[in-house]
């Protein structure tokens, strides 16, 4: 005897589930149409960032061949690489050397510090997550000038006993660097479930310091070359501090040089910004030939 197939009856709660998911599917294809901009809308915008970008920088480049007399001239470079005005190549040369050596006291810092706290608070203590996340506003939300205030009895006592040495602002700057370091770092660990990954290792017999070396920062190389560049950019960049405490950084030193011959200063501006867009440029190249290698291993492999 044969069967008769019957309609399926719909309970409440299974219409409701299945509107529900019509209506989430259809929100979704409504709102991609506008996760992705047209052609022509972003071509206008990248046009007008690149303005943006591109005007100052060919203002200032234009600058450095001007002539007092209104002219075009090659002097003022000769004179910045031919040593000609020793003062001001020795207060130039003695700030951009300061500023590396800060650069590098500071990333030493942000690498064996700040970093492996940041991994071990989000990874093994979660419920701090937002507590962190307002002490982190803290450096971007007190001015720089109450910053040095509350500094100066600490670089006073610690002069005592390391000097008053340039490197000492790197403990200022770290504290600087710390919240843009958190974002990044942040953003990365929510990305690739941290949590997980740190838990297989532990539960595989790896202490913290495998996991943390082996397993999580292998997997943070773009938010570390991100807080890299933001390091190196506010270390490079920062003048309040630098000045206030009387240090020579290549702020505070080509603001000496600026009152004396604007060109050399100018020409020094110049060649940082250039120097800083071309350290992104190949951090990003080196970034996007990773994730293409990564992806074509991936394919690779059975």
């Amino acid at each position: 005897m044969a069967q008769i197939d019957t309609p399926r009856v719909l309970t409440p709660r299974t219409r409701q589930a299945r509107a529900s998911t019509a209506v989430r599917q259809a929100q979704h294809r409504a709102w991609n149409r506008y996760d992705r901009p047209s052609r022509i809308t972003g071509t206008v915008i990248l046009s007008l960032f690149a303005a943006v970008v591109t005007v100052p920088v060919i203002g200032l480049a234009s600058f450095t061949f001007r002539s007092p007399n209104g002219g075009m001239t090659l002097d003022h470079w000769r004179a910045l690489f031919a040593g000609q005005g020793s003062f001001i190549v020795k207060e130039l040369r003695a700030g951009l050397l300061n500023s590396l050596m800060l650069v590098a006291v500071t990333l030493l810092i942000a690498f064996v510090v700040i970093i492996p706290a940041i991994v071990l608070i989000e990874v093994r203590f979660p419920r701090l997550h937002q507590v962190m996340h307002t002490l982190m506003l803290l450096p971007m939300a007190v001015p720089a000038i109450i910053l040095v205030v509350g500094l100066a009895p600490v670089f006073s006592a610690t002069t005592r006993i390391f000097g008053t040495n340039t490197w000492s602002l790197a403990l200022a700057y770290g504290i600087l660097a710390m919240p843009y370091i958190y974002t990044t770092l942040t953003a990365g660990l929510d990305g690739m479930h941290a949590q997980t990954l740190a838990q297989a290792a532990q539960s595989l017999g790896a202490s913290w310091h495998r996991t943390l070396l082996t397993v999580l920062l292998p997997c943070l190389r773009r938010p570390l070359v991100t807080s890299t560049l933001i390091t190196t950019a506010i270390v490079l960049g920062e003048f309040t501090i630098s000045s206030l405490l009387n240090r020579v950084t290549l702020q505070t030193a080509l603001i000496a040089v600026g009152k004396t011959d604007v060109f050399l200063s100018v020409i020094v501006t110049l060649l940082v910004l250039l120097t800083t867009f071309a350290a992104l440029y190949v951090c990003g190249g080196i970034g996007r030939a990773t994730a293409e290698r990564n992806r074509t291993n991936h394919k690779e492999t059975p």
